[in-house]
């Protein structure tokens, strides 16, 4: 299961462990709706274009060190590994939002995506910055918590 662990934007990830491990679930009444859309919105459209054998094409949506990260070709490479152990992407569902206690700026939209072959959920997970714009992407297997 790690061998599928994708991670694009990984600075991102180890910027925002290096300042703490002490994050916070938001409460539904505390979640910014529109940018659970935003993430939501991005995360489908990206995973059925792939499923498609397309390639996402990226407008203003993400900061521009995410999309050199995802060229056409990296993003085929992720597809073709998750399709090879888990099937074609079917459907994502939003799970929670989480923040980190000393930047609350950043918010980890956190999705549950259900894929083909396998009866394990898997997550996606949208990183968007204070002004909405996506600045990481992961797809790794669910845990509970936030790792």
């Amino acid at each position: 299961m790690k061998s599928i662990t994708l991670i694009f934007g990984a600075c991102i990830l180890l910027c925002l462990k290096s300042y703490s491990q002490d994050f916070q679930k938001l409460g539904d009444s505390e979640v910014d709706k529109s940018k659970v859309k935003i993430a939501q919105d991005f995360a489908t459209n990206f995973m059925t274009k792939l499923k498609s054998g397309a390639s996402y094409k990226f407008q203003d949506e993400a900061i521009d060190a995410l999309k050199n990260q995802f060229t056409e070709e990296n993003q085929k490479i992720v597809y073709q590994q998750v399709k090879s152990q888990f099937g074609d992407f079917q459907l994502l569902k939003y799970a929670e939002t989480w923040i980190q206690s000393n930047n609350k700026s950043i918010q980890i939209i956190r999705l549950k995506g259900d894929f083909e072959k396998s009866n394990k959920k898997l997550e996606i997970r949208v990183v968007l910055n204070e002004s909405g714009k996506i600045m990481g992407f992961f797809i790794i297997p669910w845990s509970d918590m936030l790792n």
